[in-house]
């Protein structure tokens, strides 16, 4: 290994320490990574001139005495990025400073189904987002479907979707590095970087469109051999209400059970003619959310059986509108899984796709790919100081 190679191994460690442990010292630094001082302060004063961290003052001195160390801070504010969520109908964008706070956040409606109005609609949402006072450093994409080498493959919501090379076409519009994903791989991202207790094994489940999973194995994102694992939704079972077996797809997500009633009631259906119907014992609805929770039942113990995770947290409009159907699908496992099923809801699905891009973004930008960040899960206005 050369000395190069060992100098940007020591770059990288010290930002990482600081990202993480802001504020802190040279002195800490130098301790913490066993390098010696000459070195972690010719290292600070690089990332100094990089505009990536910044004195705050001096810290308090150890009981022995001595000089109080100086303080340093990550440079959130060197740059932002902009993270993006491809709906069925909405593009939803975050805009995030280096260290996940959130800037700004909107939805943007798109008028029309064709794969050419909706990359229309991520460039004016992009457009309309940006911060003219301060840089743009990279983009994030989340879509419905499979990413292979950052192009799409597959899109499970935008027809025709997957001829276009968007990351190319944002990065020759923007200027800056652009990423894609897959939502549930982001929102995996989003459960190992930004939550409190950091999930070293766990598993993000989506269910608003399709059923796809993302899975953070030993705190790396597994994808598998051609980026499709966690892709179940075509999985086929028998006994969800069919005399054939049923992809999975076809009942365990939200849009299925949305589609189900649609055809059943001949009107259209929301999330709350859902809630009310199930609250009134209405027996068309009570019949399509068993087969739902049946559906989610299924790919929980096998998912739970294969992987063992430490949390499973699952996305579903429907879910959080009746959390009394998770219970239903709690008690199916129960006596194969136990009673302590590590199962939760997210909170808020697109900003969790979001952060979790957010995540991708800004580690490719700050060259943090691999190792542990603590990303800040706060909002705070732009013109703070």
């Amino acid at each position: 290994m050369n000395r190069v190679t060992i100098r940007q191994i020591n770059e990288l460690n010290v930002l990482r320490e600081i990202f993480n442990q802001s504020p802190t010292s040279r002195a800490s630094i130098s301790k913490t990574l066993n390098l010696t001082k000459s070195t972690v302060y010719s290292i600070f004063t690089k990332l100094e001139n990089d505009n990536l961290i910044y004195d705050i003052g001096q810290g308090s001195s150890t009981r022995s005495g001595g000089r109080k160390p100086a303080l340093t801070n990550f440079n959130a504010r060197a740059g932002y990025t902009v993270n993006i969520k491809i709906n069925a109908d909405t593009i939803s964008c975050m805009t995030n400073w280096l260290d996940g706070s959130e800037i700004t956040y909107q939805e943007t409606p798109v008028t029309g189904d064709a794969a050419s109005e909706y990359l229309l609609a991520v460039y004016q949402a992009i457009k309309s987002i940006l911060i003219d006072s301060d840089e743009l450093l990279g983009i994030s994409v989340a879509v419905f479907g499979v990413v292979q080498n950052n192009h799409i493959v597959r899109s499970n919501v935008v027809n025709g979707l997957e001829k276009f090379d968007l990351a190319q076409v944002l990065q020759s519009r923007f200027n800056v590095p652009v990423v894609l994903g897959n939502e549930a791989n982001l929102s995996a991202l989003y459960l190992r970087d930004f939550t409190t207790t950091s999930v070293v094994d766990g598993v993000s489940l989506s269910l608003i469109n399709d059923v796809s999973t993302g899975t953070i194995i030993d705190g790396k994102l597994y994808e598998g051999a051609s980026n499709e694992a966690g892709e179940i939704g075509r999985a086929c079972y028998y006994g969800l209400g069919a005399d054939r077996p049923l992809a999975v797809r076809e009942v365990g997500t939200d849009l299925a059970v949305i589609h189900q009633l649609e055809s059943l009631k001949k009107q259209s259906v929301t999330f709350a003619d859902i809630r009310r119907w199930y609250d009134n014992g209405d027996e068309d609805t009570e019949a399509v959310l068993h087969h739902f929770s049946m559906g989610v039942a299924i790919v929980l113990q096998n998912m739970l059986l294969a992987l063992n995770p430490e949390k499973v947290v699952i996305a579903s409009q429907l879910l959080r509108s009746i959390p009394e159907i998770l219970e239903e699908t709690k008690q199916f496992l129960t006596p194969v899984i136990g009673e302590k099923a590590p199962i939760e809801l997210f909170n808020d699905v697109n900003r969790s796709v979001l952060l979790g891009g957010c995540a991708l973004i800004s580690r490719q930008v700050l060259g943090l790919s691999e190792g542990k960040l603590i990303f800040k899960n706060r909002s705070l206005p732009i013109s703070e100081q």
